[in-house]
């Protein structure tokens, strides 16, 4: 079944907010696309959100080659969704999603198993996974490439520490084998890492706030407080001078403290967290340091801070920053899943991350092209 292209643009934006609603993807993380021909698909733009996308944003691209027309750059991935209606003439709808638990097992670089009769029938005997390649490069079209060639009954392939691909014959299948995938590998990351909920307690809050020019308003211990930055009171709490001194040295707009439990957990080790996945060397930092005694250490919790979006606060979680309040909560996300994802290795002795290089030259790019794209 092809689409005519009104009607492909229509699914494509329909799924995108399907899937931001579902929790499966956030912001731009992730691409869509709708078979219109077996020459053509309309896929998402590059870095526009999906909440407000139009149809005249939505690109229609070339299988042959991945050229299309117009001003508006498709996905970064075109190269990946053109290849599979290439070699997959079935496939009429693809989503390409960086969804949690399923990312998060694609760091073991294995294929996984199939064995419960529900999942089966919507993914099939096994779900693949292909080598690694750092996003939007030649090297990882051609992993997938050659994943989809060696297993073209897959409904899904795994991109190791990326994320999936979801090919299915509509819209609603695709959908459907994207939640399943998810279901699936929370279970099998309970399985590993277990699935006791450890109660949080005895850890200080660290607040959040915003900045307002020369002031910034803290929320913390339920009460809200301003601040100017650099005329502090003589008796002001610990906890304000950290934010301020945070503002002072780095470019952040917001900061918001983090408690997510598997941050804690991750937090208590003392480590320096190091990414196994792709979304936390780009978005978060490529070594994300544990500091010890908290509001003792301000100025190693502030250096940290200068040039990551990120430090781990021994026993108490994480703070987290960006420019905007999207952009540190977006941190805070991913921050939970690259530890996560280092929980999951832990507990299956894991222990190859993404090469220092890599990780360096995705954190580079991030902030230097795609952080800058229009949300």
């Amino acid at each position: 079944m092809e689409y005519s292209i009104e009607k492909a643009k229509e699914l494509v934006i329909s799924a995108g907010k399907m899937l931001a609603e579902s929790g499966l993807i956030a912001r731009t993380w992730g691409n869509i696309s709708a078979r219109t021909s077996d020459k053509k698909f309309a896929i998402t733009p590059s870095g526009l959100a999906y909440e407000t996308l139009t149809p005249e944003q939505i690109v229609v691209v070339n299988i042959a080659d991945c050229s299309y027309d117009g001003n508006i750059k498709p996905s970064s991935e075109k190269g990946i969704h053109a290849d599979i209606y290439r070699l997959c003439p079935e496939v009429n709808f693809i989503i390409h999603t960086h969804q949690v638990m399923a990312s998060v097992l694609s760091i073991e670089g294995k294929d996984i198993e199939v064995h419960n009769d529900e999942y089966k029938r919507i993914l099939g005997d096994k779900v693949h996974c292909a080598a690694y390649g750092i996003s939007s490069t030649k090297k990882l079209r051609k992993r997938v490439a050659e994943a989809i060639s060696n297993y073209p009954e897959s409904q899904s392939i795994l991109m190791k520490n990326h994320g999936t691909i979801c090919m299915g014959f509509n819209l609603e299948h695709s959908f459907e084998i994207a939640l399943t995938l998810e279901k699936m590998a929370k279970e099998m990351y309970e399985t590993a890492c277990g699935d006791d909920k450890e109660q949080i307690t005895q850890i200080l809050d660290y607040g959040k706030s915003w900045r307002k020019e020369d002031t910034f308003i803290l929320e913390c211990d339920g009460k809200t407080f301003e601040y100017r930055i650099d005329e502090l009171p003589k008796d002001t709490p610990k906890v304000a001078l950290l934010h301020a001194d945070i503002y002072k040295l780095g470019n952040a707009g917001h900061i918001i403290h983090s408690t997510d439990e598997e941050v804690v957990k991750v937090s208590s080790t003392g480590k320096v967290l190091r990414p196994f996945l792709d979304d936390l060397a780009q978005i978060v930092g490529v070594n994300i340091k544990t500091v010890k005694k908290g509001l003792i250490n301000m100025k190693a919790i502030s250096k940290e801070l200068k040039n990551k979006n990120a430090v781990l606060l021994e026993n108490e979680g994480a703070l987290c920053t960006g420019a905007t309040k999207s952009d540190t909560e977006a941190a805070s996300m991913i921050l939970r899943k690259g530890c996560a994802a280092d929980l999951y290795a832990s507990a299956l002795n894991i222990t190859d991350h993404i090469s220092i290089a890599d990780a360096y030259v995705q954190r580079f790019f991030y902030i230097t092209k795609y952080s800058k794209m229009k949300r």
